[in-house]
């Protein structure tokens, strides 16, 4: 989250950065050590926010498992798997990312999916933590 005060002094909180917060890539100080512990404090935030997003992700597949198991849906569902993979591959191609390498990134997120998914199935209770 950033923080930034507009001209009445109130605080916004935003998810990304404004331009007084971004660093400016073009200009740089003397001392690359000081350039490199900025984009490494960037990069902390912005795994912070990947690792909530992974987080949420699989709250919201944990009660997709559950609504599985009240309704004895299969736990793998290739068509599902199909597209969520190529939805990822397309947004890498309009961000000029590497396909392969989302695609990479999602057979992993889809694997604990289906494990976490697999163990709520089989258990008898309601409860998440229990994976």
């Amino acid at each position: 989250m950033y923080c930034s005060r507009n001209e009445e002094g109130v605080i916004a909180v935003t998810a990304e950065p404004d331009d007084t917060q971004r660093q400016d890539r073009s200009e740089s100080t003397a001392d690359p050590q000081v350039d490199l512990a900025a984009l490494r404090r960037e990069l902390d935030v912005v795994d912070q926010r990947l690792r909530d997003a992974l987080r949420d992700r699989l709250r919201v597949c944990e009660e997709v498992g559950l609504l599985k198991r009240r309704f004895d849906i299969p736990v793998m569902q290739p068509a599902r798997v199909d597209q969520v993979t190529r939805s990822a591959r397309e947004y890498a191609t309009r961000h000029d990312l590497s396909p392969d390498y989302l695609e990479e990134v999602y057979a992993l997120i889809i694997a604990e999916t289906c494990r976490v998914e697999d163990l709520l199935v089989a258990s008898d209770t309601d409860d998440p933590s229990a994976r």
